[in-house]
């Protein structure tokens, strides 16, 4: 079966990235933030999602010390395209989702 969008995992990560750069735990921090409590990402997601992004040269991680060594990642010219792709994709495909899940009867 075709992929029927963007994994949301890494929606979430694009997208958590727009605006600043940010290290693992304060992108699993956004997304539980934003999204009101209603959605985490646990390390065992998170960090996947980083390092197949990276491979894909859709962000850019850059050890820097904050107290301690800690990675911060980017989105590359890549990353933002990718994000637009992606956006576009779930605003076609999420509500036709929700057509088919939210159905009664």
């Amino acid at each position: 079966m075709d992929a029927l969008m963007p994994s949301v995992p890494t929606l979430l990560v694009l997208q958590a990235l727009e605006e600043s750069p940010l290290h693992g735990y304060a992108i699993a921090r956004w997304i539980e933030d934003e999204s009101s409590g209603v959605l985490t990402m646990k390390e065992g997601t998170l960090y996947p999602v980083l390092h197949q992004l990276e491979r894909k040269g859709l962000v850019v991680g850059e050890w820097v010390e904050m107290g301690r060594r800690t990675k911060v990642y980017r989105l590359t010219s890549s990353g933002r395209r990718q994000l637009v792709d992606s956006r576009q994709e779930w605003a076609i495909k999420a509500p036709a989702i929700n057509r088919l899940v939210l159905r009664e009867g």
